[in-house]
């Protein structure tokens, strides 16, 4: 006897077959029943999109587009700014940067090609310039164009440094930079090559 010959087994597939065909009228039902609201529902917004739209191309002007004018939305117009309030706050936006915008000043020392050998203290010229008058605030750059590296070391070559600053190694090419924020007169000079000297004086 087989097994399709089982009456338990036609049982079953009979009690299947009932709950496939419940659940294919109750999803008929359910369509019938939220179908057309969910149809409705996409319509109505595909409508409000297309009206959006034109109210856009049209620059929020037609009749009813004044419902999109809600500044702060990114959904909705942007209030547009006239040539005269754009010219105003351009000039508002600069003169805030010009405020907020530190002045910073500087001052460039060079340190010259061939200073490295003995003879630029004959002329003054191993830093250029060797004597250097700034005020308060100022930003001192060594800037080292010799193909040698040297040193910008606060104190002298008799006394040795005296720990205001120090650059290290500029190496040729690179620069070193030190704020002056205390009046006074500091001398400097390169370990590496001693008859190097200049002076910078804050006031």
């Amino acid at each position: 006897m087989s097994e399709m010959q089982n009456p338990h087994h036609y049982r079953k597939v009979g009690y299947s077959m009932i709950l496939v065909a419940a659940s294919l009228a109750a999803i008929g039902l359910v369509q019938l029943a939220i179908g057309p609201d969910v149809l409705y529902a996409d319509s109505m917004q595909r409508d409000k999109t297309a009206f959006f739209e034109m109210c856009k191309a049209g620059n929020y002007m037609q009749d009813g587009c004044e419902m999109f004018d809600k500044p702060g939305n990114t959904l909705y117009e942007i209030p547009r700014m006239t040539l005269e309030g754009t010219e105003e706050a351009e000039s508002m936006i600069m003169e805030e940067s010009v405020m907020e915008t530190p002045q910073v000043s500087a001052e460039i020392v060079s340190i010259p090609s061939g200073s490295g050998a003995p003879g630029c203290e004959e002329t003054n010229e191993c830093y250029i310039p060797a004597a250097l008058t700034v005020s308060t605030g100022t930003t001192v750059i060594w800037e080292n164009t010799d193909n040698a590296a040297h040193l910008a070391t606060s104190g002298t070559p008799d006394g040795g440094p005296d720990g205001a600053f120090d650059s290290g190694m500029i190496m040729a090419g690179a620069t070193f930079e030190y704020e002056f924020s205390d009046k006074g007169e500091f001398a400097y000079y390169c370990l590496v090559h001693p008859w190097m000297v200049g002076t910078v004086t804050v006031e």
